[in-house]
C-alpha cells in the first residue's frame, strides 16, 4: 500500500492538472499528432479529475467536515466540484479538438480549476494540516490513492460518467459532437 501525507498527494494532482491544460493548449505543425495528443490529454485529464474528486468527497471530504470550521469550506469545494464537473463535460462535448471551441472550453474549464484549486489550498488543506496528525494524514492519502486510483480504472472520466455527475446535464452524445463551433449549451 502506498502510504503518502494526503496533503501531499492532492496537492500532486493539482500540478498534473496544471500540466495537462498547459499541454493541451499547445499547437503545431503536424495537426494529425496535435489532434492525437489532445484527444489522449483530454482523457487522461478527464478520469484524473473526476477520480480525484469522487475520492476526496468520499475519503477526504467527510474528515474535514469535522475539524474546526471545515464544514462550510468541504461544502463549498463539493459544489466547485459540480462545475468543474459541469466545464469538463463542455470540454468532452467538443468534437474537433483543432476547433476555436475546444481552446474556449479548455480556458473556461482551466478558470474554473484554477479557482477551485486556489481556494482548495488555501482552506481544506490548510485545514488538514493544521488539525490532522501526520499519520492520520499519511492514513488519509492512502485511502485518497486508493481511491482515487480504484476510480479512474473503472473508466469514471467518460462523458458518460462525468454526465451522470452534471444534474442537469443530457446523458446522450449532444450536438456539439456534429458541429465542433456550435456554443456550448447556453451561456457559460
Amino acid at each position: 500500500m502506498v502510504t503518502m501525507d494526503v496533503v501531499e498527494a492532492i496537492v500532486g494532482d493539482h500540478v498534473r492538472f496544471e500540466q495537462l491544460l498547459r499541454a493541451l493548449r499547445v499547437r503545431d505543425v503536424d495537426l494529425d499528432a496535435v489532434r492525437e495528443r489532445r484527444a489522449a490529454l483530454r482523457a487522461e485529464l478527464a478520469h484524473l479529475l473526476i477520480g480525484h474528486a469522487i475520492a476526496e468527497e468520499s475519503e477526504v471530504y467527510p474528515k474535514l467536515r469535522e475539524l474546526a470550521g471545515g464544514g462550510a469550506h468541504v461544502e463549498h469545494g463539493a459544489d466547485e466540484h459540480v462545475e468543474g464537473h459541469r466545464r469538463l463535460l463542455a470540454l468532452l462535448d467538443v468534437g474537433d479538438v483543432l476547433s476555436p471551441a475546444f481552446d474556449r472550453a479548455v480556458g473556461k474549464l482551466a478558470n474554473s480549476l484554477a479557482h477551485h484549486v486556489d481556494e482548495e489550498e488555501r482552506t481544506l488543506l490548510n485545514d488538514a494540516r493544521l488539525h490532522l496528525g501526520g499519520a492520520a494524514r499519511e492514513a488519509l492519502g492512502a485511502a485518497w490513492l486508493a481511491e482515487r486510483d480504484r476510480l479512474i480504472a473503472t473508466g469514471c472520466g467518460s462523458r458518460a460518467a462525468v454526465a451522470a455527475l452534471v444534474p442537469d446535464a443530457p446523458s446522450g452524445v449532444p450536438a456539439q459532437r456534429r458541429s465542433a463551433d456550435a456554443p456550448l449549451r447556453g451561456p457559460a
